[in-house]
């Protein structure tokens, strides 16, 4: 079976703008589509926070060169929107 290289964005989440991940609206997309994922049972916990690392690791300009005309503020909201997702995920653990 071959498998993707992307697992949501194209497939799921409407690419927007050019060819990747390069706008906020498609940050937020995936980080729905993710803890729907999670929440659903689809992926697990470790899985879910490895995705949200990385979309978090793509949020910053010098690991994501698409994103150059994205403004620092968005950028920094991004960040937070993501990191409360990941708080999402832990609290369901327990």
């Amino acid at each position: 079976m071959v498998r993707s290289r992307y697992k949501y964005l194209g497939k799921r989440i409407k690419d927007r703008k050019k060819k990747g991940l390069d706008s906020a609206r498609e940050f937020y997309d995936m980080i729905k589509a993710i803890l729907r994922d999670y929440k659903s049972g689809k992926i697990s916990d470790k899985t879910a926070r490895g995705r949200l690392l990385l979309l978090y690791r793509l949020s910053f300009k010098k690991n994501n060169s698409k994103i150059k005309d994205l403004s620092n503020s968005t950028l920094l909201r991004i960040r937070k929107r993501i990191k409360e997702a990941m708080k999402e995920i832990r609290k369901k653990k327990r």
